[in-house]
């Protein structure tokens, strides 16, 4: 669409009376895989110029040439650039290529300058999936260089894996059980100021990919396998038994992993309705009478306190964590809101899985582009009144002798990059405003050079003749007329 000089102008002053002229240039272009010939010629021609090589990244994103994309985006972070574009599309580019530890550094650099609260957001729940994938990767890892871990021997001192117990029974509706107690016993563990307690996590990967049954759960020798793949010292495993209907019974043994031998063994028993105080006993009698760590009496009160009273509710946590295990997020989801439908009050670390368990549904329903998107939808590349105009809308402009302020990165003098700052400070404003978080309250620009009192630090606007700038188009308005109020509501809300 062609645009009259006067639209033009008063498009431009929309942006200085909005956040000033920086802002306008902040935003990115909407680049295509088309751009990037034109774009790798630029970057030739200025390679210090780090918003061009953002740009041709994002291209090569687009093109869905990922490594190139990689590689460019990577330089300009190297290169100085904090553009949360370059982050977000880097962070994307590595999940694509499944480099999940290059994925996490992006996206965590990303939530320290990203301006999209809603991008943030997404990133946050996307971080909880790459730190699945992470894990499950370093265990295919540990396997392959089992050879070379077996041979250093090194160990973290004082640290213990909690395997699952394994199963020893006909009741295939109790198995859930080995799952829920191991997470129990987990937190329970690391009351102990004394202890370094492996996550559950991080064993059930190694175990899955060790392609292990619940029936080899309590092998000692792949307890030892284990305990040297996760560098632990002390293995706890063992078996669950059902005795008749009703009963349980565990078998308990650690493993010192250095010495693979024996550090001692725990029996305990207890009725179906009794089985948190049979976890207590075992998690207590372990640390004091097999590791020799003294707990206080504050530590054992803590232990104590952490149940549930519905065995149900303990049955549907274990069947949700175990989905979670197999990358079945939606079924974990369903089966922990059964659990808290049955024991509203939950324990430690109930409330934990189901926020693991809502943001890998989201992030696992989203896909890179879609991530991109949402990003750039709420202010993430300066869209909007904030997006730079069209380069044919920008040589109009040029040629009414209106100069737009350079962007980040492009040579900007101190005192251009001080007003970036503050033009960046308001974009991240306004994004929190047309996305409102939970305490976001409704942003007002208010009018530009309407201060009565202006601060120390407040410019007073220079006298202007508009007349004369528009190169004697008469037709454009004055000053009074050009002045702008710009109010965002919240979504629902009023002002």
């Amino acid at each position: 669409m062609i645009r009259s000089p006067r639209r033009l102008l008063r498009l431009g002053l929309v942006c200085a009376a909005g956040a000033g002229p920086a802002a306008c240039a902040t935003g990115l272009p909407d680049v295509q895989p088309a751009d990037i010939p034109r774009l790798e010629q630029e970057v030739s021609a200025q390679p210090g110029d780090t918003d061009l090589q953002v740009q041709l990244g994002v291209a090569q994103f687009r093109a869905l040439d990922y490594d190139a994309a990689r590689q460019t985006l990577q330089a300009a972070i190297e290169a100085g650039t904090e553009s949360g574009a370059a982050l977000l599309h880097l962070g994307m580019a590595n999940e694509e290529l499944e480099d999940w530890s290059g994925a996490r550094r992006a996206y965590n650099q990303y939530l320290s300058v990203g301006v999209s609260a809603t991008g943030r957001a997404e990133v946050r729940k996307r971080l909880t999936m790459i730190g699945r994938n992470l894990l499950r990767t370093q265990a295919q890892q540990a396997l392959a260089q089992e050879q070379e871990i077996t041979a250093m021997g090194q160990i973290t001192p004082q640290s213990v894996a909690i395997l699952p117990l394994g199963f020893n029974s006909e009741r295939e509706d109790l198995e859930p059980l080995i799952y829920a107690l191991s997470d129990v016993m987990i937190t329970d563990f690391k009351v102990s100021k004394a202890l370094v307690v492996l996550e559950r996590a991080q064993i059930q990967a190694l175990l899955d990919e060790m392609a292990l049954t619940p029936a080899g759960y309590a092998d000692s020798e792949t307890g030892a396998r284990a305990g040297r793949l996760l560098r632990a010292e002390h293995v706890f495993q063992g078996f669950l038994t059902t005795l008749g209907d009703n009963d349980l019974q565990t078998d308990a043994d650690v493993l010192d992993v250095p010495s693979t031998s024996s550090a001692g063994q725990i029996r305990e028993s207890a009725g179906l309705e009794r089985l948190f105080d049979m976890e207590k006993q075992l998690v207590i009698r372990t640390i004091r009478e097999v590791l020799g760590v003294e707990l206080t009496p504050a530590e054992e009160r803590t232990i104590l306190e952490n149940r549930m009273s519905n065995v149900l509710a303990l049955l549907a946590y274990g069947r949700g964590l175990r989905q979670l295990d197999l990358g079945n997020y939606a079924a974990a989801q369903a089966e922990f809101e059964a659990m808290m439908s049955l024991e509203p009050g939950g324990f430690d670390g109930a409330e934990v899985a189901m926020g693991e368990a809502a943001a890998l549904v989201d992030a696992s329903g989203t896909s890179t582009v879609d991530l991109a998107g949402v990003a750039g939808a709420t202010g993430e590349w300066g869209r909007g009144f904030f997006a730079p105009p069209p380069a044919s809308t920008t040589e109009d402009l040029a040629s009414l002798g209106i100069r737009l302020q350079a962007p980040l990165g492009a040579g900007a003098t101190d005192g251009q990059a001080t007003t970036d700052n503050s033009a960046s400070n308001t974009l991240r404003n306004v994004s929190e405003g047309v996305d409102p978080t939970p305490t976001a309250t409704t942003l007002d620009l208010g009018s530009a050079g309407q201060s009565a009192n202006p601060t120390p630090n407040q410019s007073q606007p220079t006298s202007r003749d508009p007349t004369q700038e528009s190169s004697g188009l008469e037709t454009i308005p004055g000053t009074a007329e050009a002045l702008i109020r710009i109010i965002i509501r919240r979504p629902g809300g009023a002002q």
